[in-house]
């Protein structure tokens, strides 16, 4: 049978998402063997969800120290509180993970990396913003650690350098949909 849509949802010839009802198992779901790592972790709004859909937690990475407090209060698995920018902090990463992962797959790299250069509600949207180009480092990640897939969540202004950040995962051998959802649209 076919999936049932978000209310308000149509299904259109050129909708790439494949649209799935996962509201039954939001309350109970069962346990999956896939692992998920969450950088640019924040206090843990995407590992939440992937948590709550029955994955399991290897790492999660980000260098606001008071958003990772949160995190550290709400997940079992490990929080790293550092620069993804600075080598000690990705290597203690990828051993945390390797580590944590003890020889299974890595399943998902999740991230929303900072938006604020990309915000519609920064009035000055300054594309050479030194924080728009952390994405880089969510890309030498997902190379790293080659998980099956990533989801990367930004805000609707990212969509101007879209085509820029579809080529560099695709020139690590990864198929890229990027797509505008609204939350209100999934209840």
């Amino acid at each position: 049978a076919e999936p049932s849509l978000p209310e308000g949802k149509v299904k259109n010839a050129s909708d790439e998402v494949n649209w799935a009802d996962l509201s039954p198992f939001w309350q109970s779901p069962s346990r999956s063997r896939m692992t998920f790592v969450d950088l640019f972790c924040g206090a843990g709004g995407l590992s939440k969800g992937l948590e709550m859909s029955g994955l399991e937690g290897i790492c999660g990475l980000d260098f606001f120290k008071e958003a990772g407090m949160t995190y550290e209060r709400n997940f079992s698995h490990p929080f790293i509180n550092g620069d993804i920018k600075l080598e000690e902090n990705k290597q203690k990463f990828y051993e945390t993970v390797r580590r944590r992962l003890g020889g299974r797959r890595l399943s998902i790299v999740a991230g929303g990396f900072p938006c604020q250069g990309f915000s519609m509600a920064n009035r000055q949207r300054l594309i050479d913003d030194p924080r728009n180009h952390l994405y880089k480092k969510y890309v030498e990640a997902v190379a790293r650690v080659q998980p099956d897939f990533f989801v990367m969540e930004n805000v609707r202004g990212m969509y101007s350098v879209a085509g820029q950040v579809k080529e560099d995962f695709e020139n690590i051998g990864y198929a890229v949909a990027c797509h505008i959802l609204n939350a209100k649209d999934f209840g």
